[in-house]
């Protein structure tokens, strides 16, 4: 398992300091204090860390996790089930069941997701060879050795710039199929704050769990 991904703010003071706060981790350090020990006390407080991660992302978003609501690029909307067909208005969602969600979100939303990636890639300067809409279960999107990028529809749900993380990575795995330092540098370069951004989409990991039949949380 990585380290969590953190930010550092260094400043005129003695000791290391780790705070944690909106699923995202900043460990306040010393100026002159070298980057191995601050990784080595991160290392260290891990335990503690993904604990207030955990909790983060269950207070905020335990609604998400009862059926109550539902995310839509980032917003909590209500959402309804066991209306005879899906759809939604000013008042939120209403549908079926939770499996009906896959369906209704690869429909409306899906085609602004392929459209981002397609936006994306123009500025990043590769091409996906084709891209698809998948049901992961533990991972928001892969590219493949011929240059098919799927992606996870749940994308749909998330933050647009957790979003955009997600498709920035995935396209500049064209370059490099791997995750080598060159790989990251690549990422740096049109999402400066990939490490900030990979530490809160962990705080989003739990809906790749809903939605899905005798899914084990929300409906």
């Amino acid at each position: 398992m990585p380290e969590p991904a953190y930010r550092v703010l260094r400043s005129r003071r003695r000791t290391l300091a780790i705070t944690v706060s909106a699923g995202s981790v900043l460990v306040r350090a010393p100026l002159g204090m070298p980057d191995a020990a601050i990784a080595a006390f991160v290392a260290e407080k891990r335990g503690w860390i993904e604990r207030k991660l955990h909790e983060y992302a269950d207070d905020r978003f335990i609604a998400v996790r009862r059926g109550e609501r539902i995310l839509d690029a980032g917003e909590l909307r209500q959402v309804t089930y066991g209306a005879p067909r899906d759809g939604e208005d000013a008042e939120g969602f209403f549908f079926r069941s939770a499996q009906s969600v896959r369906r209704y979100f690869e429909r409306t939303r899906g085609p602004v997701l392929v459209d981002a990636l397609h936006a994306l890639s123009r500025s990043i300067g590769v091409a996906a060879a084709d891209v698809k809409l998948r049901d992961f279960k533990a991972r928001w999107g892969s590219c493949d050795a011929k240059g098919v990028v799927s992606l996870n529809w749940r994308l749909t749900m998330l933050p647009l710039p957790l979003r955009d993380y997600v498709l920035v990575h995935e396209l500049c795995h064209r370059r490099h199929l791997d995750h080598s330092p060159a790989f990251w540098a690549e990422v740096a370069r049109f999402c400066p704050d990939y490490a900030h951004l990979r530490g809160e989409l962990r705080a989003y990991s739990f809906l790749t769990l809903l939605y899905r039949k005798r899914s084990p949380e929300g409906r």
